[in-house]
């Protein structure tokens, strides 16, 4: 990495969506059989970071822009407590990336059993990124611990491909109708500013530089067992849709219960902002960094909706996204707005609700991971990674922000929820309800309609 990186439009968007009362952090949790050497450790996240240039840098005002500084030696603020957690997750505070790098690490101990938190400033990298540095600090701390060659060589990254992480489309990828793509991308556009969502509870937000609530982040978590998920999966191979598609759909509807049964508002509209990969093969080689970008759907916020017609029109709309590409067109938007009076900075806090909940959905994590493994499980040194899970922000007016990913073939569920406006009563009845769903409708036997391409 040279001296210093301008941030690209989704970089400096995530920079703005950090303050005081909203940090905008991610965390990865990883729960171990095994009690972690320190030592050990602490060299594998130095010998990691040395592979991430945004991971190891900070950011600055440069020139009129922000810009990535690279720190030499770079190494995270590592937490080490042998304290029983209370909660599914330590409690953090906020990381200011221009302060320290956009990594930090939290260690509990217990006797025969480690849980690793690690949190992510989102303006240095997404999940997806996160995923790829978590797997290079694994290999290190098993080399680290027995020297043994289980664990493939280290990982080599080009830092040419970062200049990619905000390039257009690649070279002939054009949609098969680029008219109806067209077409389709503006309705999507004029549907977002035309229908106003509302948020899970009316509440007022925080100010930006409120403090951040106590217990941050505050959590749920369920994890289903290894049949459930296969449940999960062959109900969505019998339907013709994703899993992603499935719990977009269970999540509408547990978002109009929640609100009905709370005494919300039933009337207005409902909108899951719902991240989507942008990387393809050109990108394998590239070290952690944002390459996402996001979609909206918005659906009635009255209850009753009919489970199958719902779960229909979403699985419609994202094959749309992924046929004619349309998930670039929230990144496009940044770059637009940034040379908008005001800048990104005020697109940021415009004060609106931009959506009622967001739905993350990792898909299988680790799962080309060349380490070793027992029982479908990670080895690295004296470790077994028995668990892994992760956690999205929250915004203002988006109190709930949902996660779901898989490891050792048992789906997780993860709720982010802001404790100033769901109380830990309500944020457990809206995990209990988005599972309730989950099972309740896994069973869906309905063969989706397919539309000309």
């Amino acid at each position: 990495m040279t001296d210093r990186m301008f941030l690209t439009p989704l970089e400096e968007y995530f920079f703005h969506e950090d303050r005081q009362a909203y940090p905008w952090s991610f965390f990865v949790r990883l729960d171990f059989a095994g009690h972690a050497q320190r030592q050990a450790a602490e060299k594998a996240l130095g010998n990691s970071l040395g592979r991430h240039p945004l991971l190891s840098s900070v950011v600055q005002h440069e020139v009129g822009a922000l810009a990535w500084r690279p720190v030499d030696n770079a190494m995270p603020v590592v937490s080490w407590t042998t304290a029983r957690a209370e909660s599914p997750y330590l409690p953090a505070a906020r990381l200011d990336v221009r302060e320290e790098i956009g990594l930090r690490v939290y260690f509990a101990l217990g006797q025969e059993s480690t849980r690793l938190i690690f949190q992510f400033h989102h303006a240095a990298c997404d999940a997806r990124g996160a995923v790829a540095f978590i797997g290079d600090w694994l290999a290190e701390y098993g080399r680290a611990i027995d020297g043994g060659t289980d664990y493939g060589t280290a990982c080599s990254y080009d830092p040419a491909l970062l200049a990619l992480r905000d390039a257009p489309d690649p070279a002939g990828a054009t949609p098969a109708n680029p008219l109806r793509a067209h077409w389709a991308n503006l309705l999507r556009i004029g549907s977002f500013f035309m229908y106003s969502p509302a948020p899970l509870v009316d509440h007022r937000p925080a100010c930006d530089d409120d403090a951040t609530p106590p217990g941050y982040p505050a959590a749920r978590s369920y994890r289903f067992d290894e049949a459930a998920t296969a449940e999960i999966r062959s109900a969505g191979k019998r339907c013709g849709a994703t899993v992603n598609d499935l719990l977009c759909r269970d999540l509408f509807l547990t978002i109009q219960t929640f609100r009905h049964e709370t005494g919300q508002r039933t009337t207005g509209w409902l909108r899951l902002a719902v991240p989507v990969d942008l990387r393809t093969e050109a990108h394998q080689r590239m070290s952690a960094a944002n390459l996402t970008s996001m979609v909206f759907l918005t659906q009635h916020a009255a209850p009753g909706s009919d489970p199958a017609a719902l779960l229909q029109g979403i699985h419609e709309e994202m094959r749309q996204v992924k046929t004619w590409r349309l998930a670039r067109t929230f990144v496009r938007g940044l770059q637009i707005r940034r040379h908008l009076p005001g800048g990104l900075a005020r697109a940021v806090r415009s004060g609106r609700c931009q959506a009622t909940a967001t739905m993350t959905n990792l898909g299988e994590i680790f799962a080309g991971s060349p380490l070793p493994r027992r029982e479908g499980r990670l080895v690295a040194g004296n470790l077994l990674l028995d668990s892994a899970d992760f956690l999205a922000p929250v915004r203002p007016l988006t109190c709930a922000s949902v996660s779901a990913c898989t490891y050792a073939g048992r789906l997780t569920l993860n709720l982010h929820y802001d404790p100033r406006v769901l109380s830990e009563d309500w944020a457990t009845r809206l995990l209990d309800t988005l599972v309730g769903h989950v099972r309740n409708y896994c069973h869906t036997s309905l063969t989706l309609a397919r539309a000309p391409q």
